[in-house]
């Protein structure tokens, strides 16, 4: 039985004179996430269409009168197909294919397409949750490595035992899977992955970015992702020697700086160095990293206040890192809640102000200790912070000290 939602989106697609073209001349299926996500109960986001039986000009002639038609992807050949009146995501539509595998990394490999069926086109992908397919027309599903009953089962299995040699990619991907959706990874997958786990050297580092990305920015379980590294030796393959301890407890709902910070110290390399080198991340979460390293000795003793507003202020992705100490959560806490300042600005007076108390009397530097002196004193609530009058009077108080020493 088909889930309802899947139900849906046949009825759909069925029902449109561009998809009824293909379908009474070929055998036209939904393939691959799309199902996997309809029994989860899950949002589909795009769909993917293999049609079995014609060429890709073919399939170009006969959809050019119902809308837009690209054709994107060297390799792969894929349509990219949007139906006049189509509310959602361009359609992709391909061809059955296989791969020959011809080089190194997720790109080494030869597309096939002369006389691929679905059956083979099923074979070649990574996982049996994602080796299914269900013909538009008849509604029949195809599941020749019973993915439906893994997905039943929440299992992750490699469709065939070469599907990592073919593109080692696909081992974080299983991690990945795994994490997002609360699946187990098969007993023989894992020691499959963990046969070929150096092959992860092959994989740029965008392409692995992507993958643990997924897990950050989809609710995935982080400690489940890091144990499942260390499990599955990916972590040899990505760090060259297994993590420094496998103690994954207290990681779990990590933050991305937080997720970046644990997994290169796991690794034991520098997390402001790998990040940006290795995984080729982005320049904000390794400003983060950058300024985490070299806060932490300071988040301690009568300082802490103002070392923590320093550290706030080179980054403000660091508020919500759980990788810092309580003592350092609590002081952001406070911050959070209104306590004491969080940022330049929380202050209603500025560099303008001690200018013009000085009256021109003060130089560059002691405008700078002066404002670095009010903040330290807000942060310690000596004065009303919130109020410019009480604040002008206090940092008025401040400049008359520095003149008088001056």
């Amino acid at each position: 039985m088909l889930p309802e939602k899947l139900q849906r989106i046949l009825a759909q697609l069925s029902s449109m004179p561009s998809i009824q073209v293909l379908t009474n001349k070929s055998n036209v299926y939904i393939v691959g996430g799309s199902i996997r996500d309809s029994f989860l109960d899950k949002p589909i986001k795009d769909l993917d269409i293999v049609v079995e039986g014609l060429t890709l000009e073919e399939i170009q002639k006969l959809l050019w009168p119902y809308g837009d038609v690209n054709e994107v992807g060297e390799s792969f050949a894929v349509i990219k197909f949007k139906p006049k009146g189509w509310q959602g995501e361009a359609l992709d539509i391909a061809i059955p294919r296989t791969d020959k595998k011809i080089g190194k990394g997720h790109k080494g490999f030869e597309v096939v397409t002369k006389d691929v069926t679905i059956i083979e086109d099923l074979k070649r992908r990574d996982f049996t949750i994602n080796s299914i397919a269900v013909n538009i027309k008849s509604e029949e599903i195809i599941d020749p490595f019973n993915g439906v009953q893994d997905i039943k089962k929440k299992l992750i299995k490699a469709t065939n035992p070469q599907a990592f040699i073919e593109d080692p990619l696909r081992m974080m991907r299983a991690i990945q899977f795994s994490a997002r959706f609360n699946f187990d990874i098969d007993l023989t997958t894992k020691i499959q992955i963990a046969h070929n786990c150096m092959l992860l050297k092959e994989i740029s580092g965008e392409r692995i970015l992507e993958e643990l990305n997924k897990v950050l920015y989809n609710a995935g379980d982080t400690q489940l992702t890091l144990r499942l590294l260390y499990e599955t030796d990916l972590d040899k393959g990505l760090f060259g020697k297994k993590f420094i301890s496998n103690d994954f407890s207290e990681f779990s709902d990590l933050d991305p700086v937080s997720f970046y910070f644990i997994l290169c110290t796991l690794g034991d390399k520098t997390p402001s160095e790998f990040y940006p080198i290795r995984l080729r991340g982005t320049a904000e979460i390794t400003k983060a990293l950058q300024t985490l390293e070299k806060s932490f000795d300071k988040l301690s003793g009568k300082d802490i206040k103002w070392n923590v507003f320093q550290m706030i202020r080179s980054s403000s992705l660091l508020v919500n890192a759980k990788v810092l100490p309580p003592k350092v959560k609590k002081v952001i806490t406070q911050m959070k809640e209104g306590n004491i300042p969080m940022e330049i600005g929380s202050i209603p007076v500025n560099g303008d102000d001690v200018i013009e108390a000085g009256k021109d009397n003060l130089s560059g530097p002691q405008i700078g200790e002066i404002l670095v002196k009010l903040y330290k004193d807000a942060l310690d609530n000596k004065f009303d912070w919130h109020n410019r009058e009480p604040a002008l009077s206090y940092m008025n108080n401040i400049v008359q000290t520095f003149l008088t020493k001056s």
